[in-house]
């Protein structure tokens, strides 16, 4: 396929978590195998450690430098997730009753337009049922962000 990109960096550190998990597991296991204050599994134990230890640093060392280094969110495209995400539309429920904020989250995922968009297309501001200034106040994104 011409322009594919396989993304070999995240599916080897994919690979490199699930032999952690396994020596995790093992691990585990050994350290329920004392007896008496004595657990021959010690160097089992310590091998799976040691090896998670050495793949955990390598891996996060080139995923750093081969697929994290460098990366950047698009930010328009962030903001217009946000917008148009359903879950912004609760606060709206004061000001317009649920069923309604429900029907304007339902339309803005279909038309894929932002919230904002729907409140306004429906009138809801022109009607006077809320202001500009407080449409803006509860569709503040990062104001969602703090308690």
């Amino acid at each position: 396929m011409p322009g594919k990109v396989n993304p070999v960096v995240a599916e080897a550190m994919r690979q490199v978590c699930a032999q952690v998990i396994g020596n995790d597991a093992t691990v585990a296991f050994a350290g329920s195998q004392g007896d008496f204050e004595l657990n021959v599994m010690l160097p089992v134990m310590g091998r799976n450690l040691l090896e998670s230890i050495r793949l955990l640093a390598a891996a996060s060392r080139l995923f750093a430098d081969r697929l994290v280094a460098g990366l950047v969110a698009d930010a328009e495209v962030c903001l217009a997730y946000a917008e148009g995400s359903p879950s912004i539309v609760t606060p709206l429920n004061r000001y317009l009753g649920y069923d309604e904020a429900a029907s304007i989250a339902k339309e803005a995922l279909a038309k894929q337009t932002s919230i904002r968009e729907v409140v306004i297309s429906r009138g809801h501001v022109d009607s006077g049922k809320l202001t500009e200034t407080q449409l803006d106040e509860t569709l503040d994104l990062l104001r969602m962000t703090h308690p």
